[in-house]
């Protein structure tokens, strides 16, 4: 057991390990309520950076899963924090419509200097003009944020290019680096854990992705568990992490977690 036996808080990815696509993996709502019956304090941790956590928290009800907006850490939640918390902020938001009704009071108005330039999730339908508008206010010293890097999105009918292309685009178009609120940001995984009053040497992650989850949880010192489910049952160029442990799936933590 080692590690795994000084768990406090289980950070659970979403999509590639409680499910995949619209699939639920067979046994990960029953895995989550036994987590919850052991004492142990579950957050919700998810790159997923196309909608709200509001919407977010409906759609996991969905599917079976109940989980409140403060028990979801998105990097959508994290712009709307960091934002907020900088009035002077005016941001260009390259997101879906409903991340930037969430982020309307940061906005920049017509006319308005840009400070902040944001880019989500592309697939609500980007275009060249968006970005070149985003290119340009990088140019005129905007700062470049991203939500996240991921590389590759996993849907019902396979791999699509997710926002970390359309990132890498702009940072090579500018010469800028982003800012990454999302995973594997260090920030990311230690926030909840702040939040809670939680050291992350007694947290665990649990995820699909190498770099984001494993890379992201063992950045900040946690546990990491790989799960087969998702992108864990392929090679993952460029991720080089090394898990505490790995399941074929998230049904498979209670009994790694029992010894």
């Amino acid at each position: 057991m080692g590690r795994l036996s000084e768990i406090q808080t289980v950070l659970l990815d979403l999509d590639g390990t409680l499910y995949v696509g619209s699939q639920v993996v067979p046994g990960a709502p029953e895995a989550v309520h036994w987590l919850r019956d052991q004492g142990l304090t579950v957050r919700f941790t998810t790159n997923t950076d196309s909608i709200t956590p509001e919407a977010l928290a409906d759609r996991l009800a969905g599917l079976g899963f109940q989980a409140t907006e403060e028990e979801l850490v998105t990097p959508i939640a994290v712009a709307a924090r960091l934002f907020e918390s900088m009035p002077e902020a005016r941001v260009l938001a390259v997101a879906a419509a409903g991340v930037r009704r969430l982020l309307a009071g940061s906005l920049a108005g017509p006319g308005e200097p840009i400070t902040h330039v944001l880019v989500a999730d592309p697939s609500y339908g980007a275009t060249y003009d968006d970005l070149d508008a985003a290119f340009q206010a990088v140019q005129a010293g905007a700062e470049l944020v991203a939500t996240q890097v991921n590389r590759i999105a996993r849907r019902d009918d396979g791999e699509h290019l997710d926002t970390g292309g359309w990132v890498r685009l702009l940072e090579y178009a500018t010469g800028q680096t982003a800012r990454v609120l999302g995973k594997p940001s260090p920030e990311f995984f230690t926030a909840p854990l702040d939040a809670l009053g939680r050291r992350a040497p007694a947290a665990l992650v649990v995820g699909d992705d190498l770099a984001a989850d494993i890379g992201g949880g063992q950045g900040v010192g946690a546990a990491t568990v790989l799960v087969r489910s998702g992108k864990g049952d392929r090679p993952q160029p460029g991720a080089d992490a090394e898990p505490d442990a790995v399941v074929d799936s998230v049904a498979d933590l209670p009994g790694l977690l029992r010894g």
